[in-house]
């Protein structure tokens, strides 16, 4: 059976667009006399399957999934971003967090550098073949939208490889085994010229909405969101400069862009505002706050309106969603903590935990490290934290906050056996219930609402930076940000996305992005805390006498690591040049 949209009703909620698992690939299949390009594309219906099989290649792009691939991405870029621990000395991150990336493709991108192109020749031969298709349900309408998603799928992949390697092999087409294989990096500039040229020629056709059935596929928005975040990479200080975070040389257009560019922040910040309208305009999407529009929200109703943004299906602040079905070898390692035996070690850090605020917006004081304090010191605490940290962590000892009254998700359902750290990560699972699934949020309508705060700071408009800035704040139920002074607003800017993005693989790169000046002391590198219970050692069942915050290990830092390394088996073709320090 060949992949292909359909619909499947989860329990307990609305039917939605997935992707089916299947036995061979459309596009994968090698040519010969009973499966060939053309029988690919002989009816609307093949093609179909074909589209989906370019989603779920393209979209899954740096996930917690493993689909075909030798690489298993145990929640590596939550790892190396400094939000969560590690949990099993032998996991694939332990290594990369205490040796540092290197030269041999070990890095977040745990698809693999080459699945990057499998994926982009999956949406070209899609692209160049669906005119091809002659039955009456293929009209010139649905083809031209079709040539537009596609388009808008491979900008996509570009722009995750441009914000984790810098420049890269640009291919725009297909390409067969006869033709000349060796391709060389193409600078920043030309990756991020091809991207929004891509987005905006995707955008021009494709549809606001889709029809119930095909929920999930690119809309204008989706493409606008593409164009808008690899702007926003683009305008941070690791690209936006004249001076490359290591000597490269000639080569230096390869992991920059060679100026410093005021205006690269005015155009992100026209391209978020871009998103924003065409999402609240035309999409029918907006910002959940029940509390309405410039309200603060209760701290009840925030932990529903952000657990419903992202965790509920096909909610209205979801511009795009990695959509597939569950399996038994491969989805759920998207980390259930209730059902994956991965997912029970990857628990919250202290480093982490203290972007976090109370309810009324100041900032919570836990014990020092090194200081023991009885354990119903740490329940207080853990009860006066933000709403969306109730909606993404569980504390030691708790019931979980975002599944209320759910005996499958009381503190005894989550593993006990040498459980340490500060909180077990539960987003992505507001009021789950039973489901062993979720839709992985790519785009949320609040990152462009960050995205404009952010670019009108860096340009000194700080009340335009407010009122985006906000709108994100008061729909957590905390106070409007009040700050003028560009330092201490890009501070507070950063810790907001910190906060609201966990989880979602924005991390990782923002501070990379950011160069932040601390980014080896307690980011990505340095030492990294977490809680220990009972005098040092595992969390209980029941029964928790005390905690403390003590150093889990030492992470590796290097400024190499500010780009990914290509893998040293591309580099020695000949072809390719590796990035600085590897």
């Amino acid at each position: 059976m060949m992949k292909r949209f359909m619909k499947m009703l989860s329990t307990g909620m609305i039917a939605m667009v997935l992707f089916a698992s299947c036995e061979k690939k459309f596009l994968e299949m090698p040519i010969s006399n009973t499966t060939t390009v053309d029988t690919v594309f002989s009816t609307t219906t093949n093609a179909e399957q074909a589209i989906a099989d370019v989603y779920q290649k393209t979209l899954c792009q740096g996930l917690p999934y493993k689909m075909d691939y030798d690489n298993w991405n145990a929640m590596i870029q939550s790892n190396l971003s400094g939000e969560l621990t590690y949990g099993f000395s032998w996991t694939l991150a332990q290594t990369m967090l205490i040796n540092g990336y290197n030269a041999n493709g070990t890095s977040e991108d745990m698809d693999g550098f080459n699945n990057n192109y499998s994926a982009i020749r999956r949406a070209w031969l899609v692209y160049e073949n669906i005119d091809k298709v002659k039955d009456k349900a293929m009209t010139e309408e649905y083809r031209a939208t079709i040539k537009a998603e596609m388009k808008a799928l491979i900008a996509y992949r570009y722009e995750q490889m441009l914000i984790a390697y810098g420049g890269v092999p640009m291919v725009a087409k297909s390409m067969s085994s006869s033709e000349d294989l060796n391709v060389k990096r193409s600078s920043v500039k030309l990756v991020l010229d091809s991207i929004t040229t891509w987005c905006d020629q995707a955008a021009q056709v494709l549809p606001s909405v889709w029809e119930d059935k095909w929920t999930g596929r690119m809309t204008k928005a989706a493409a606008l969101s593409v164009k808008a975040k690899a702007l926003m990479y683009a305008a941070r200080p690791l690209f936006n400069t004249d001076k490359p975070y290591m000597d490269f040389g000639s080569n230096r257009e390869l992991i920059c862009l060679g100026n410093v560019d005021a205006n690269r922040w005015a155009t992100a910040a026209t391209a978020a505002e871009a998103v924003i309208t065409e999402a609240q305009n035309n999409a029918n999407l907006g910002i959940i706050n029940s509390a309405g529009d410039g309200v603060m929200n209760t701290a009840a109703q925030a932990l529903i309106d952000y657990g419903t943004a992202t965790s509920t299906p096909a909610n209205k602040e979801v511009i795009l969603a990695f959509k597939a079905a569950v399996n038994t070898t491969g989805f759920n390692v998207f980390m259930n903590p209730r059902t994956n035996w991965q997912a029970y070690g990857n628990v919250l850090t202290t480093n982490f935990l203290e972007n976090y605020s109370k309810q009324d917006g100041t900032d919570q004081v836990w014990p020092k490290a090194g200081t023991v304090a009885v354990f119903s010191d740490y329940t207080t605490r853990m009860n006066d934290m933000e709403a969306r940290f109730k909606a993404s962590f569980q504390g030691t000892g708790i019931d979980s906050w975002n599944n209320p009254g759910d005996a499958n998700w009381a503190w005894s359902k989550i593993f006990q056996g040498g459980y340490s750290g500060c909180a077990q990560s539960v987003k992505f699972w507001y009021k789950a219930g039973t489901r062993t699934w979720f839709d992985f949020p790519i785009f949320r309508l609040a990152a462009f609402y960050l995205s404009a705060a952010e670019a009108y700071n860096e340009m000194n408009q700080q009340t335009q930076a407010l009122a985006r800035l906000n709108v994100v704040r008061l729909r957590a139920g905390l106070p409007a940000v009040t700050e003028t002074n560009q330092a201490a607003l890009r501070k507070i800017i950063q810790r907001e996305w910190a906060v609201e993005f966990c989880g979602e693989n924005y991390r990782l790169h923002d501070v990379k992005h950011w160069k932040l000046d601390n980014i080896g002391n307690g980011i990505l590198g340095g030492s990294i805390r977490a809680f220990l219970y009972n005098d040092g050692s595992a969390a209980l069942a029941t029964a928790n006498k005390n905690y403390e915050d003590r150093q889990r290990y030492i992470a590796f830092w290097s400024a190499k690591q500010f780009l990914n390394p290509i893998p040293q088996s591309e580099v020695n073709k000949g072809i390719i040049i590796q990035n600085p320090g590897y």
